[in-house]
């Protein structure tokens, strides 16, 4: 009977004309997709890198890359792939860590994360995994919740003077080329229709407000700024974008920062307290004009937002008590911090890029070729640090937070005080800017910026300072 069965099983064979495939044979057809992702000699590198961050700490070699690990490699990869393509549509980046945490814990082999940064960064050089990446993390997504509307039609209740907090020019004067110090009579938001004025500033910028500090309760307003030089600061001499969130050279040996732990150099202390009475100026016309942006008291504090490094506390405690204001609540938000660079967190960067170099480069005189390769490889978008994230996904982050925080605040006036990449972030979906346009923005430090968000209207920004209308003269030293 088996040879009977074995003769049958022979016939069949010769009828279809296809081989009969071991289970091994199976598993690498299905994940064809991904087999260019990773071979032998990628893996190794990566895993050399790797140890470079580690140490000793590490528990993979070159010696464990072996068929069954790069094939095992690209089982993770597609669960990666389908992890993706398998998050809801409005996931929100709590939701998104928690879930990419359990998957790591729960789908990679012994929950190592190693494994996961060595699919991962494989993997992205796979057409379809990028633009996967590039629909799941879209800043696109957002821009029917900034920007829901088109240009309104002639005699139009809704134009864009709704939510402006800063007038333009043509806004702010009569036909006859006069000032205006009257606005528009506007609905708050409960039915209540309430008069506008409009206030000018030394700069020649007008702000059309409502007594007594008051804000539609239709309406978030905010005053935001950038810090100022940090300890572990990320700028430079000219410096170029790059794309892991920092300006930098890479010339000088600085080191990455990280989410917490970094505080304003004395010299970032005089630009917050310097801005901060370039802000007076604005802060004492507007009270005696009875337009106050803040009635503050004891029990009425000025709330406050910015990440979670305490040079954004520092920078907006600085900037408001040099205005005036002494009483303050600051709220950090995880969802507005920079680029979690994990385990490549406060390492000095041209050590890494140094050392990553010989790495790639195998035993040989690194060529200008694989200098760009690594240089590339730590700006790209797409590659996610060892225990971090990618750029992709901490500009998702700081959109969703940025809108979260708009929609929580309607009829308040805010300060957010934040770092270069989260303003430019910021930018970015006011603008509905691709990243080749924002990847280049680069906020001054001098800078004050108004917006005002109302639901259903398009949300615009200006500036009550910036370099070419300064609030005040300051002394030459």
């Amino acid at each position: 009977m088996k040879e009977e069965k074995n003769i049958k099983q022979i016939k069949n064979q010769e009828i279809t004309k296809e081989p009969i495939l071991s289970s091994s044979s199976l598993k690498q057809r299905e994940h064809a997709e991904f087999h260019n992702c990773h071979t032998e000699q990628s893996v190794k590198d990566d895993i050399a890198f790797l140890q470079l961050v580690y140490k000793d700490k590490l528990d993979l070699s070159a010696n464990d890359v072996t068929i069954d690990l790069i094939n095992s490699l690209k089982v993770i990869s597609k669960d990666i792939y389908f992890f993706l393509k398998t998050l809801e549509y409005d996931l929100t980046p709590q939701n998104y860590i928690k879930s990419k945490y359990e998957f790591i814990r729960h789908k990679i082999p012994n929950g190592n994360p190693h494994l996961f940064y060595l699919a991962w960064n494989g993997l992205i050089k796979n057409d379809s995994f990028r633009r996967l990446l590039l629909q799941t993390f879209s800043l696109n997504k957002f821009n029917d919740i900034l920007c829901p509307q088109n240009i309104p039609v002639v005699g139009s209740h809704m134009t864009r003077y709704r939510t402006k907090l800063v007038l333009a020019n043509d806004m702010a004067t009569n036909e006859d080329g006069s000032r205006r110090t009257k606005g528009r009579t506007l609905d708050d938001g409960s039915g209540l229709n309430m008069q506008e004025g409009i206030v000018w500033l030394p700069n020649e910028k007008a702000l059309p407000l409502f007594p007594q500090a008051y804000v539609p309760l239709n309406q978030t307003h905010v005053i935001m700024i950038r810090h100022g030089k940090s300890i572990h600061e990320s700028g430079g001499e000219n410096p170029e974008f790059v794309g892991s969130g920092f300006w930098d050279t890479w010339e000088k040996n600085r080191r990455i920062s990280g989410a917490k732990s970094n505080f304003l150099k004395e010299e970032g202390i005089a630009t917050a307290r310097e801005l901060g009475k370039d802000f007076k100026v604005a802060v004492d016309i507007l009270d005696k004009s009875g337009f106050p942006l803040w009635s503050w008291s004891k029990d009425l504090p000025i709330p406050v937002y910015g990440s979670e490094s305490e040079n954004t506390e520092q920078t907006a405690r600085y900037f408001l008590q040099e205005a005036g204001y002494f009483n303050i609540a600051f709220n950090s938000m995880f969802g507005l911090n920079s680029q979690k660079y994990g385990a490549l967190t406060f390492m000095h960067k041209n050590e890494i890029l140094e050392e990553a170099i010989k790495i790639y480069s195998h035993g040989n005189e690194p060529t200008a070729e694989i200098k760009a390769k690594v240089s590339k490889m730590f700006k790209n978008r797409f590659y996610h640090y060892p225990e971090g994230e990618t750029l992709l996904e901490a500009d998702w982050r700081i959109a969703f937070s940025f809108i979260d925080l708009l929609n929580k605040n309607l009829g308040k006036r805010i300060m957010l005080a934040d770092h270069s990449g989260a303003i430019r972030v910021f930018e970015a979906i006011i603008r509905t800017l691709d990243f080749a346009e924002y990847s280049t923005i680069k906020e001054a430090q001098d800078s004050i910026i108004a917006l005002c968000y109302q639901p259903g209207r398009n949300l615009r920004y200006d500036y009550l300072q910036k370099k070419e209308f300064p609030l005040r003269k300051r002394d030459k030293k």
